[in-house]
């Protein structure tokens, strides 16, 4: 079933519309590149300046707002995204509904933080103060209108807008952090008030270069569209917990099994590790409102997708490598010897980095095809399996244990993906990983095409 013309002769851009697609990456990577340095510089601030444990309770703190958030969002970002990009809801009918959703959301949620804090926070976040908590706390409201926000702006294809607010966050903690290492102002307290006024400030502006968006719709009601993101959101929602529980576990897990001051040193090495995943996200940015749109066009669809993630997965790996030779001096240099414990887990790391990179491609691909509930399916069996090692390998090998565990999760995910995505489509696996010269020689003579026209 596979076209074995992907790009025999070089891509063909008038045909799959790859121009579009690149260029939009483009513009993507190069802010996710701008944005990981910037939280580079963050992350390597707070490091120095409150030290291991102190890091460890900033970014564990930050796991309670995160989790309401991919809890209780109801999938309804991956629907907002499915529903611009094949052009069925306007963007002013998504934003209303959004927003009732997001009120109504974010009451439930701080009730149920709220309980959290009052009845178990001792429990649940040892080591942690229970006020730093509560100021986490209260950024989970903004956090998830922002993550609504952002979803509608990558419906629309909007990029321009969708990157310059997702790069305001780090813009501006990194002036509050310097402001309070200025200052001499050392209390997480501080630090996480900012982090509050920080989303705050780019909530506020995310809204008003939404509006532009929004004048020209005629009014109309959400109620439909409630009913139909809801009916596309909680097959996305599922999938997208288990994502986040996936991705989460170890350090929680370290937290709670070894201490704080361990958790901020492996946090080192997961944020590391995790920059190499700006082209994936990039290109998942992209595809998902791209493949949404080629809902009939399933020939253009199965000509896409091996072509990306297989480029994806060997340039992420190129990376890996790159990454694996000069992270040890960079860990040393950047945050201090204090961290150097952080390097062999990176490495560890990697490989489960490289690999869900293509992870998400092909992700994003079923979800594109109105079956986001497929990828829950291979999340429950990785999530257990990544829980269930990290619980048995970190009281045993402590850092690396959670290294391992979460890198075997990872690959998991990637062979069970590949698999479905072979089961669906008939497309060859080999295809899905195999870079080929072609694919060297049409990308480059793509780029020469857009940098050409770019000139002119």
């Amino acid at each position: 079933m596979y076209l074995a013309t992907t790009v025999s002769n070089g891509v063909d851009v008038e045909v799959l519309g790859l121009r579009k697609l690149i260029k939009n990456t483009s513009y993507i990577l190069a802010r996710q590149l701008i944005s990981g340095l910037l939280q580079l510089v963050i992350v390597a601030i707070i490091a120095r300046e409150y030290g291991s444990e102190g890091n460890g309770i900033f970014a564990v703190a930050l796991l309670l707002p995160s989790m309401l958030t991919a809890f209780l969002n109801l999938g309804i970002g991956p629907a907002n995204v499915y529903y611009l990009g094949s052009a069925q809801f306007s963007p002013k009918k998504v934003f209303q509904a959004s927003a009732r959703l997001a009120l109504v959301l974010s009451l439930f949620g701080l009730a149920i933080g709220g309980a959290i804090l009052q009845l178990g926070a001792n429990k649940v976040f040892p080591g942690i103060q229970q006020q730093v908590l509560w100021l986490a706390l209260i950024t989970f409201p903004l956090s998830l209108m922002q993550s609504l926000i952002s979803s509608i702006f990558q419906g629309m294809q909007e990029f321009r807008e969708f990157n310059r607010v997702l790069i305001l966050q780090p813009v501006v903690m990194l002036v509050f952090v310097i402001a309070l290492m200025i200052f001499e102002v050392h209390s997480i307290y501080y630090l996480m008030l900012g982090n509050f006024l920080v989303v705050l400030i780019t909530l506020v502006l995310s809204i008003f270069f939404l509006k532009k968006f929004l004048h020209n719709d005629e009014e109309s009601s959400s109620e439909p569209y409630v009913k139909e993101a809801l009916k596309y959101g909680y097959k996305a929602h599922l999938s997208n917990i288990l994502a986040f529980v996936n991705y989460k576990a170890d350090i929680f897990l370290v937290n709670f099994l070894i201490s704080p001051a361990a958790a901020g040193v492996y946090v080192i090495a997961v944020k590391l590790s995790e920059r190499l995943w700006v082209l994936s996200q990039a290109v998942s940015t992209v595809l998902l409102p791209r493949l949404s749109e080629l809902s009939n066009d399933e020939r253009k669809r199965l000509q896409i997708t091996p072509l990306i993630s297989r480029v994806t997965l060997w340039l992420t790996a190129f990376a890996s490598i790159a990454l694996a030779f000069v992270a040890f001096p960079l860990i040393k240099f950047v945050f201090g010897s204090e961290y150097l414990d952080a390097y062999i887990p990176l490495l560890i790391l990697l490989p489960g980095i490289v690999f869900t990179s293509a992870s998400r491609v092909l992700a994003n691909d079923l979800a594109a095809r109105g079956r986001p509930e497929l990828n829950m399916y291979t999340s429950w069996v990785v999530v257990v399996c990544n829980i269930f090692g990290n619980i048995l390998l970190i009281p045993m090998y402590g850092l690396l244990g959670a290294a391992v565990a979460t890198t075997l999760a990872y690959v998991l995910n990637f062979c069970m993906r590949l698999l479905m995505y072979r089961h669906i489509t008939s497309v060859s696996i080999l295809s899905l990983v195999v870079i080929r010269y072609s694919d060297v020689r049409g990308f480059f003579s793509l780029f020469t095409k857009i940098r050409s026209n770019e000139r002119s």
